[in-house]
């Protein structure tokens, strides 16, 4: 999740917000043709401050790309002076490591043995504990391991450390992570936790149409937001090839503005396969694909690749 190929090496976006978005359209549909699977791609185009969106289609699991709206509600805590960046782990929840909220956004908390990997296969399809999602178990096993084995500060992706982030929220907030965070980023409908993922929400669990997941990046990542204004004042780590991973997005500069994007996986062989690819070029086209197929990452990387040349007329 961490390249966007052609994001960064070509030239101005293409002025015709139709054009775009129908060179946006048959470059999914190649690329899902290819995989042999079934998919939607919602795209949106901005002009003179409105954006232009998707019509409705149907949801999709975001799996990965859920981690955003963790980071969002994070944020939401932290502004509203319910959570800081500095506080930790151990301080929060009387228990697991030294690891700071700012160091789990940006998996940066030295927690390189992802627990969750082996878990998620048995907790699919299975109800979930009491809060909605399994997270409790991934801090016991957290904490039974002890001190991070990885470098705090170094960038390693692990969905732990979102698991934890959504304990904290909860501690913070007083409430379930989802009736913390839904009213606080002012999502809709089209969002919700997944009835087959809910036990991974926080880190990869939620469901949501492209309509209603854009108007969510618009509104937190997009221009006028606390995001958009800097994104190097909030969490980040840098992760290379002038990439850094801040609130639960990938994102680069361009210019006076930026790209952000994040890929998303859920592969459980002969149960449920899936991906996501939500992606924000400039603050002036967004698009989010949906796919029913497990793909390695030289396929991820070539949507990325299909979906760059569509937006930036002109380029390869």
């Amino acid at each position: 999740m961490l390249r966007a190929a052609l994001i960064w090496m070509l030239s101005a976006l293409p002025l015709a917000a139709q054009e775009v978005e129908d060179r946006l359209q048959g470059a999914f549909d190649t690329w899902v043709s290819e995989q042999g699977a079934a998919g939607v791609l919602g795209a949106a185009t901005r002009d003179d401050g409105a954006w232009q969106m998707p019509e409705e289609q149907p949801p999709g699991e975001l799996a990965s790309v859920s981690k955003s709206v963790t980071a969002i509600c994070a944020l939401a805590l932290v502004d509203e002076g319910l959570l800081d960046w500095s506080d930790t782990v151990a301080d929060r929840l009387g228990q697991g490591p030294q690891v700071t909220v700012a160091q789990l956004v940006t998996h940066s908390s030295g927690l390189v043995r992802d627990g969750t990997q082996a878990a998620m296969p048995l907790w699919l399809d299975r109800p979930t504990a009491a809060a909605g999602h399994n997270a409790q178990a991934v801090l016991d096993i957290v904490a039974a391991r002890g001190t991070p084995q990885g470098t705090p500060g170094e960038y390693a992706y692990n969905n732990e450390n979102y698991a934890l982030l959504a304990l904290i929220i909860e501690a913070a907030s007083g409430q379930d992570y989802r009736v913390a965070c839904w009213p606080r980023l002012g999502l809709d409908d089209g969002i919700d936790v997944s009835p087959r993922t809910a036990a991974f929400g926080p880190w990869g669990g939620i469901v949501a149409d492209p309509e209603s997941y854009l108007t969510f990046l618009h509104r937190h990542f997009g221009p006028g937001s606390q995001v958009w204004a800097d994104p190097f004042a909030l969490p980040h780590v840098e992760i290379g090839g002038g990439a850094y991973y801040g609130l639960g997005m990938v994102f680069r500069r361009f210019g006076d503005s930026y790209n952000f994007w994040h890929f998303g996986a859920q592969c459980f062989p002969g149960r449920l396969n899936a991906g996501s690819f939500a992606v924000m070029w400039e603050g002036k086209v967004s698009a989010l694909a949906l796919y029913e197929s497990c793909v390695d990452w030289d396929t991820m990387f070539a949507l990325d690749a299909a979906l760059s040349r569509a937006v930036y007329a002109g380029g390869p």
